[in-house]
């Protein structure tokens, strides 16, 4: 808890409060969108072709939002995004059938478009030599409530049905309402544009070419690598569970909760510990793809099904928050802050194009190869994955800045 206490503070305390709002909600409905989707009238293709259009309009967003990042400041860039996520849960709770829920679902990964401002917020707030800690904390508070509101959620799906899920949205919509005032009172600019010229931070990028070199090798993972890798379990993980292993609702809530408390307990451990991040970096893109090798197990036999779920979901969950947090402390440590805006929207415009192609290679694996290979084919890109970190990452001189 000191650990925790000596990061979470001022602006990163306002964003940590808020993902943990924004959690406890979000565990309700986020395992079950897809099959939400499908209750709606989905098919198979639709839930990736739906997933995939959220993701192009988020990429198309995320350019936008850097540059405004840079041009007006974190703080009212966020505000502003806020507020349209908020207007898009009541939304969702109310979808007639799943072309709506498409364009709801559109609408709000558009409106996300205050990610980078989000990220800059952060790394402009951190303690210099505390970027990895500090990530790593802003995971474990905004996964605590996936310790247990994904068995409200299971509960609530099993008991009443879509009903419950939209009672999900509907407390969604509040808890988003009270995050955009907290926001709107607590969040402090940690920048000030020295240039109200549009144009120039639109071209000023050319002269970061050094940097932005660095930090594209991370891009390279972060859009494509892992994407392709995760693709399968990200678009059907509920759809397998529920529907070709046999879970109930429920069931794949418990397993949703178990990953959770052991991601927590993981990077937990690493708060007390001097860790460099490139080191962690490829030890936990190794093992988040071993995990999703092991996912498919119980479609080639049913022997102790939930239980080899329940491990290979707290391994994905746990070396997977390890890595993206690595990243994002690497990137701390190498993006000037006066380019965190822009820089964190390519980078996130790069995932969600990355993002949108996986969905597509899901589709196909999964239709093509069926459940189980289709997970085992997308793992094996997880290994490939690995090898590119350790080689022109983790292998390669320091890229942190001096």
């Amino acid at each position: 808890m000191r650990e925790l206490r000596s990061v979470l503070r001022g602006n990163v305390g306002v964003i940590a409060i808020s993902w943990f709002l924004f959690s406890i909600s979000g565990s309700i409905v986020n395992p079950f969108f897809a099959k939400y989707a499908k209750d709606l009238g989905a098919s198979d293709v639709d839930v990736a072709l739906l997933r995939s259009l959220g993701m192009m309009a988020l990429a198309l967003s995320l350019i936008p939002g850097g540059i405004l990042t840079d041009y007006i400041g974190r703080a009212k860039t966020i505000i502003i995004g806020t507020a349209c996520v908020t207007f898009s849960q009541f939304l969702y709770a109310a979808a007639p059938d799943w072309r709506f829920l498409a364009g709801v679902y559109v609408f709000d990964m558009a409106a996300h478009f205050y990610q980078p401002a989000l990220t800059a917020i952060i790394m402009d707030s951190l303690p210099r030599g505390a970027e990895l800690k500090g990530f790593v904390a802003l995971q474990i508070v905004s996964s605590t409530p996936g310790l247990f509101m994904p068995i409200i959620g299971g509960y609530l799906y099993d008991a009443i049905g879509v009903l419950g899920i939209r009672y999900g949205f509907l407390a969604q919509g509040f808890v988003a309402l009270a995050v955009l005032i907290m926001r709107i009172k607590a969040l402090q600019e940690t920048y000030k544009p020295v240039s109200r010229d549009l144009s120039k931070y639109v071209f000023e990028l050319s002269g970061y070419r050094p940097v932005l070199l660095k930090a594209f090798k991370f891009y390279v993972y972060t859009a494509f690598l892992w994407p392709i890798a995760a693709s399968v379990l990200s678009t059907y993980g509920t759809i397998y569970a529920i529907e070709v292993i046999g879970l109930s609702k429920l069931e794949w809530g418990i397993v949703s909760c178990a990953s959770t408390a052991g991601s927590i307990i993981v990077m937990l451990t690493l708060l007390g510990r001097r860790v460099e991040p490139e080191r962690a970096l490829v030890r936990a893109v190794a093992i988040a793809s071993t995990s999703i090798v092991v996912f498919p197990i119980p479609y080639f036999t049913s022997c102790c099904r939930l239980l080899v779920l329940v491990a290979a979901s707290v391994a994905l969950s746990a070396s997977s928050g390890v890595a993206m947090s690595a990243i994002s402390a690497t990137l701390t440590a190498i993006l000037p802050p006066e380019i965190r805006g822009r820089a964190t929207g390519i980078q996130r415009t790069l995932e969600q194009l990355g993002g949108a192609l996986s969905s597509i290679i899901a589709a196909a694996l999964y239709l093509g190869l069926g459940p189980g290979w289709s997970i085992v084919a997308s793992g094996l890109v997880g290994f490939l994955g690995a090898a590119y970190v350790h080689r022109f990452i983790v292998g390669r001189a320091p890229l942190r800045a001096k």
